[in-house]
């Protein structure tokens, strides 16, 4: 396979979009019944930062880690959730940058990957976060992640960011010990909110998050920020759109 030589941004935007194995084409949806809405952590917090570190820490083979490691710890968790195992987010993001790291000719120390394992609770907020999340409390909407991160790395994240006063205790897979796109990761979202999903929404930032919400009955937003191609399985999502005024639509506000 011929390799191609990338620049610093475009490595950071591959490996990125390593992230997010896309879904659909935008919809608009009448969504006057929506009173709580279910965020995936990756619509609120900029995980671009995982990648920097990955390149920041390995200049030469960061780039080519940064793609394998994401692509390998999504492809750990849907096998954990297919055979109906649960190791959690930071054992399976560790042993997926392990194999990544080895599959390059890396060498990573123990101590490294955990810093970069670390990097998932130190992420910073897109810049249209905290405007949407404010707008959406004061319309009265109820709001909290529904993530495949750990409660610890989301606790953490939210701290720092200062969204406490915005979102209620985040819903971690851990809680059911089965990743997304598992029904039982989506039915946190009712059990915790005592809503039916017909009145939740959920936003996600991958395209087959969308689709496996969209699959359990949420109506869903795709925050599509990098740009990435749809899924070719249906339904598509409620709204599509590369910020997060698709959710504000979905709310109707």
């Amino acid at each position: 396979m011929t390799q191609f030589p990338l620049s610093r941004r475009s490595a950071l935007q591959l490996a990125s979009a390593a992230l997010v194995p896309a879904l659909s084409s935008p919809a608009e949806a009448g969504s006057g019944s929506i009173r709580a809405l279910a965020f995936d952590g990756f619509t609120i917090f900029d995980v671009r930062a995982v990648a920097a570190a990955v390149v920041s820490r390995f200049p030469e083979k960061g780039a080519a880690l940064a793609t394998a490691w994401m692509n390998k710890l999504f492809a750990l968790s849907w096998l954990e959730t297919s055979a109906g195992r649960y190791s959690g987010f930071e054992a399976v993001a560790d042993a997926a940058l392990a194999f990544s790291a080895a599959s390059l000719h890396l060498s990573v120390t123990e101590a490294e990957r955990r810093d970069l394992v670390t990097v998932f609770a130190q992420l910073p907020l897109w810049p249209d976060a905290r405007p949407v999340l404010e707008t959406m409390r004061r319309a009265g909407l109820r709001l909290a992640f529904l993530s495949n991160l750990s409660a610890p790395m989301l606790q953490a994240a939210m701290r720092a960011n200062h969204l406490d006063d915005l979102m209620e205790p985040p819903l971690s897979t851990d809680r059911v010990h089965a990743f997304k796109p598992s029904p039982r990761a989506y039915a946190m979202g009712p059990d915790a909110f005592g809503l039916p999903r017909e009145a939740i929404g959920f936003v996600a930032f991958g395209g087959w998050d969308a689709l496996g919400a969209t699959w359990f009955g949420y109506r869903t937003a795709w925050i599509n920020r990098l740009g990435v191609p749809a899924e070719p399985l249906p339904p598509a999502p409620a709204l599509t759109a590369p910020d997060l005024s698709a959710a504000l639509r979905l709310a109707g506000i």
